[in-house]
């Protein structure tokens, strides 16, 4: 069995940048709490609990004693104008590419356009991104490209984390209905590599472990791009999760296993991936007895 990590996977900058802020407030001994989640990774967020780091969902649970800390997916325009108001200070780790989606947004405003922005309507980036702009549109799926109501100007931007060749396809279906289409590609370079990587990687093997947050949007698109390619992918939250029978049972006769992990998805966590396929590996080697035996005439 050979195991295969795809040349792009894990942390991105976005994420790398957010943890070093909040190691930083902990290695100084500052205590802090996060705006909502850091980042969609249960393992990292216990971790951060553990060292005494929580985060708030509204301004009510606001412990002033300590430094706030806005997650990388950002906050809503009106949140932060109220943090300002009220002289509450923070730490922006929101991604610098989802400040200058905002950027994008708020300058479209100004100008006679109808905005769209493509993505899921309930993630958190999203959210805030929507925020900037009262009138912009969200859709999701081709079904809403096409109730799109024709305009002579429309300016469309995408979720960091949106499927490339999935905006493609939304943007050949706004094309017939403005006289002018704006295109911003605002989904991150991180997010482009990873996905090329699964892509490329994915048919070339006999099973797929993607690794990460089922929150995680990034991740979950990693998940939908590799199943296209190779049905014999699998999703997990962590790497313990391989240590399941029916899983097992599911890859045991596979000669080859790629594993990606999404950009919240820590390098350790698909290293231990790794690990535990390599063990299992050696076990089943040594069951089927790999011993070569020689004839002779």
């Amino acid at each position: 069995m050979k195991i295969y990590i795809a040349e792009e996977a894990g942390f991105c900058f976005g994420v790398k940048r957010a943890l070093e802020i909040i190691n930083r407030l902990y290695k100084n001994e500052e205590s802090a709490q996060i705006f909502g989640e850091l980042i969609h990774n249960k393992t990292v967020l216990k971790d951060l609990e553990k060292k005494g780091i929580n985060c708030i969902h509204s301004l009510d649970e606001l412990d002033t004693n300590k430094k706030l800390v806005i997650r990388t997916h950002g906050i809503p325009k009106e949140v932060e104008n109220r943090l300002k108001e009220n002289n509450i200070k923070y730490i922006d780790a929101t991604c610098p590419l989802v400040k200058k989606t905002h950027k994008i947004i708020e300058n479209l405003t100004k100008r006679n356009t109808q905005i769209i922005i493509v993505g899921d309507k309930t993630h958190p980036e999203v959210i805030a991104t929507k925020s900037y702009s009262k009138n912009a549109i969200i859709i999701n799926s081709i079904e809403d490209a096409k109730k799109v109501e024709s305009r002579d100007k429309i300016s469309v931007v995408a979720q960091t984390t949106l499927d490339l060749d999935f905006f493609k396809s939304i943007i050949s279906v706004l094309l017939e209905k403005a006289e002018n289409l704006e295109i911003y590609n605002t989904i991150c370079i991180a997010t482009r590599l990873t996905q090329k990587a699964i892509d490329k990687l994915a048919p070339k093997v006999d099973a797929v472990i993607v690794i990460g947050g089922k929150n995680s949007s990034n991740t979950k698109k990693l998940f939908e791009i590799s199943l296209k390619k190779n049905p014999n992918t699998f999703y997990l939250e962590k790497a313990i999760d391989l240590n399941n029978p029916d899983l097992i049972s599911s890859i045991k006769g596979s000669d080859s296993i790629g594993i990606t992990g999404g950009a919240s998805t820590p390098p350790e966590e698909i290293e231990k991936a790794r690990l535990f396929i390599e063990s299992y590996k050696i076990e089943r080697e040594k069951k089927n007895g790999k011993k070569k035996r020689h004839y002779t005439n």
